[in-house]
């Protein structure tokens, strides 16, 4: 992409209102939650908001609306389905303070196969943009293995009427970078329902290995979040792997459990 481009596609996902992919969606797919408030836990040394609560406000409204829909737990556990993510594009932009309310909003912006995209937006009461995120979905069986959607949820998907491009990484970071290896261990309080390292527990694995190599980008206002779930693990600990290349602040990051299974990859971009 240009550099015009990336200023072009940059502005666009900070434009307040709704974005460009959700204006054709029909009512049912979107969902709107006013005064959404920031604790105090949620927030970092800089008294804001830090990015793994970001996701979890995102996957609060998606279960909102989704119950809101009467596509509750209750629906899925029914049909031996359940949702993971596979893969997330989150932008974040001047995040909140403790105490603040913010404006919460997801629509289901596409379908594709097995995998749902959910577009959500999170605004301060004037409308500016905190954050704009792009997350992909896998409906996996009983045994996590992917499954087909379960047929009365088709004729909704007709209705959506739309698709997308899963989130992909590369498998293997660009020639010339130097990396660096980070051992976090996993915490019981890491694991969700499902019994998986939530996505956004991920993140803040993540971000404390960031911490002891980079501490200065876990607080530039503006920054990118790229990452590609790849695999759970029954694994105790996560090395992250750390890979910059010179001259540039862009980061890339590989997570492995100690047996060697790669479990996600991501990119981290401090956005100007």
């Amino acid at each position: 992409m240009s550099e015009a481009n990336a200023v072009q596609a940059l502005a666009a996902r900070l434009a307040p209102g709704d974005a460009a992919d959700e204006v054709s969606l029909p009512a049912e797919a979107r969902y709107r939650e006013e005064e959404r408030g920031v604790r105090f836990d949620e927030c970092g040394r800089d008294g804001r908001m830090r990015a793994a609560a970001l996701l979890r406000h995102a996957q609060d409204v998606a279960w909102l609306h989704s119950e809101g829909l009467e596509y509750g737990r209750a629906w899925y556990e029914a049909r031996g389905v359940g949702w993971v993510v596979r893969g997330i594009d989150l932008l974040i932009d001047q995040p909140p303070h403790s105490n603040e309310v913010m404006t919460a909003t997801t629509s289901l912006a596409g379908f594709r196969h097995v995998m749902a995209r959910r577009h959500t937006r999170l605004f301060t009461p004037s409308g500016r943009v905190i954050a704009d995120a792009a997350i992909d979905w896998v409906m996996t069986d009983a045994e996590g293995r992917p499954s087909r959607f379960p047929a009365e949820f088709e004729a909704f998907v007709q209705r959506v009427g739309a698709t997308f491009l899963p989130i992909k990484i590369s498998a293997t970071p660009p020639e010339g970078t130097s990396a660096r290896t980070v051992e976090i261990p996993l915490r019981t309080s890491d694991i969700d329902p499902l019994g998986h390292v939530n996505h956004a527990a991920w993140l803040e694995v993540i971000e404390e290995a960031l911490a002891t190599i980079v501490p200065e980008h876990l607080t530039a206002a503006r920054r990118r979040i790229r990452l590609e779930y790849l695999a759970v693990t029954e694994g105790t600990r996560a090395l992250v792997q750390i890979s910059k290349q010179q001259g540039s602040p862009d980061l890339r990051v590989d997570v492995r459990d100690e047996h060697g299974v790669p479990l996600l990859r991501g990119l981290f971009t401090v956005s100007r």
